[in-house]
């Protein structure tokens, strides 16, 4: 189609139908905006009404009005939510502002509230009252002229277009990163024909980003895997105002297992004392580092607390890395058990498993248990240990050879929980001390048992248990009696035996008591009396009883005993089997003579005369 057809079809558009060209377009829309504008209509109508409808044009206008309708109800709703009548109050303008921008909760700060009339009326008989928020500290208010001494200030009238402000100066104790708010309420009288009464309530928030409780972790500069950690937290009061309580909520990596600190402790909170403005304290705490990788991450949240409101401050977050430890120390016991009174052996296997030279090593066993005289035993220290050197080394321990009550809260079937340790100097350059600790070995201990043999006149109240002259004379017959106690044993003994030989002028009497099983037995041939039981339970538990023999026997001195202390009982032992370990058990008893230790009214009456 040439041009000049084009230009045609495009005048003559509302009779021929819709150009094909956007040049014959161009010239239709500038000619005959209108029918453009009702071309959509018409194709909408053929596609979507014509020849699908009996009444295709009836049906086509009613939905056209419907349309018309649902827009007209959108755009009145848009204009009246874009077109909000305002009230009298809302051109009583307040601004707030503070001072640092950034609020430090426990630091002063200044925040001034301006106020402005925007109205087209005077504000007569105009109050403002201010609202703190919770243990708001506040140290100075006043307006652009006075200082006020209460939260209710009089400003009087206050002229269309008159401006003013109120200067609030104190101290914010808060939740960093929570919200602190302010609220202002100006009542006022107004209205040109009468009083009105009006007010304006307003709210100004601010949230604190710091505190001037400060808080830092000190630890070494890397840590040690599987290695004991001590840590120091020093807390300052950088601020003018005194902290009440404090409390620190620590959040533990894993594999670290928290074991002390100097300070108390609630529901997992370190209890610290309120700290006067300008002072600092510090708490240390332990824990043992487990298997954490490369890098580890302690967290703790500090908080203080006004009454019963809790205001937590900012959060201390402490990375730091780790190292795997240099050496690896294990170590096994002799014996299948151990006894005490007697020597255990430890044999110790070290090897540096590290980079670098190890230096100032000491080996050394550790282990809790009451027959330790004390908790650690340590080797001569080794110079040095190049990497991947290794060695064995033993380490022997006398154990205690009993123990009391007051020593353990275990009173039977005791065990040995015992660890290898090694103290060394870190080669890499750092100087760092580390203490690696192996695993724990457990070995059951063989009971001890404390066997008392001694004699009596008397009992230790005073009762006379004996008979005849004191000191013994020779060719009169005097009476003793002789005593055998058992006690502090931790495990069942069996097939238990006692027995000794009566001394050269000496006789059973055949009176005795027990408070197990049967009394003594005597041999004449032999001069022998013995006990026996079958079972004799733990006795070192506070339930438990000792266990008591006691026999009677008579001595008739001869006159080559004058001048001399006779025996009346020696060769005393004691054998029995654990039965718990298996090991046999076996002790002497003290030898008895005439003269009585224990006994007051027998004192210095041992010489035959």
């Amino acid at each position: 189609m040439s041009f000049k057809e084009e230009i045609k079809k495009g005048v003559a558009c509302d009779s021929v139908g819709k150009p094909d060209s956007i040049l014959g377009r161009a010239i239709c829309l500038s000619v005959h905006p209108g029918k453009m504008a009702v071309f959509p209509f018409i194709r909408w109508f053929e596609k979507r009404y014509k020849h699908r409808y009996k009444f295709a044009r009836l049906v086509f206008s009613f939905d056209l009005v419907l349309l018309g309708v649902l827009v007209g109800l959108l755009t009145a709703l848009t204009f009246s939510w874009m077109h909000v009548p305002t009230s009298f109050e809302d051109n009583v303008l307040f601004e707030a502002t503070v001072a640092p921008r950034e609020i430090v909760a426990g630091a002063p700060s200044t925040l001034i509230i301006r106020y402005t009339n925007n109205t087209e009326e005077e504000l007569r008989d105009s109050r403002l009252s201010l609202s703190f928020p919770d243990h708001f500290l506040l140290q100075e208010l006043s307006t652009d002229n006075d200082v006020i001494d209460n939260d209710f200030i009089e400003l009087g009238l206050i002229p269309i277009g008159g401006t003013g402000s109120v200067r609030i100066r104190g101290v914010m104790f808060g939740d960093v990163g929570g919200e602190q708010t302010f609220t202002s309420t100006l009542n006022f009288i107004h209205g040109t024909d009468g009083d009105i009464p009006g007010y304006k309530t307003d709210l100004h928030t601010f949230s604190p980003v710091a505190s001037t409780l400060t808080i830092e972790l000190n630890l070494p500069n890397q840590l040690v895997a599987f290695q004991d950690v001590d840590g120091l937290i020093t807390y300052n009061n950088t601020g003018e105002i005194d902290f009440p309580v404090i409390s620190i909520e620590p959040e533990w990596p894993d594999g670290f297992a928290f074991s002390s600190s100097d300070v108390s402790t609630s529901n997992g909170a370190f209890q610290l004392p309120a700290i006067a403005a300008g002072e600092q304290g510090e708490m240390h705490f332990t824990g043992h580092l487990g298997d954490v990788g490369e890098k580890v991450t302690f967290i703790f949240h500090p908080s203080f607390t006004f009454e019963t409101t809790r205001y937590k401050q900012k959060t201390l977050i402490h990375a730091a890395p780790v190292v795997p430890p240099q050496m690896q120390v294990e170590h096994s016991v002799l014996k299948r058990s151990v006894r005490p009174g007697s020597t255990a052996t430890f044999t110790l296997l070290y090897e540096n498993t590290g980079e670098f030279t190890v230096t100032d090593i000491v080996l050394g066993i550790e282990s809790d248990s009451p027959f330790f005289s004390k908790p650690v035993w340590e080797s001569e220290p080794i110079d040095s240990l190049a990497p991947g050197e290794r060695g064995e080394m033993e380490i022997k321990i006398l154990l205690d050879p009993s123990i009391t009550q007051s020593e353990t809260d275990v009173y039977e079937a005791i065990d040995l929980h015992s660890r290898a340790l090694a103290s060394y100097t870190l080669g890499d350059g750092t100087g760092q001390q580390v203490l690696s600790r192996g695993g724990e070995v457990t070995t059951p201990i063989t009971s001890p048992i404390l066997f008392e043999s001694f004699g009596r006149y008397a009992t230790a109240s005073g009762d006379q248990l004996g008979r005849g002259p004191l000191p013994p004379r020779a060719s009169i017959e005097t009476k003793y009696w002789i005593f055998w106690h058992l006690s502090g044993t931790i495990n069942e003994i069996t097939n238990l035996s006692i027995e000794g030989t009566l001394g050269e002028g000496v006789v059973f009497t055949g009176r005795q008591t027990s408070s197990q099983n049967g009394g003594v037995d005597y041999d004449p041939t032999t001069q022998t009396v013995s006990w026996s039981s079958n079972s004799l339970p733990p006795t070192l538990s506070p339930n438990s009883k000792v266990i008591g023999i006691a026999f009677e026997v008579s001595l008739t001195p001869s006159d080559a005993m004058i001048g001399t202390t006779p025996t009346l009982l020696s060769n005393i032992t004691l054998t029995g089997v654990d039965s718990r370990t298996g090991a046999i058990i076996s002790t002497g008893g003290s030898k008895v003579t005439t003269v009585l230790n224990k006994d007051l009214m027998a004192a210095g009456k041992a010489i035959v005369e």
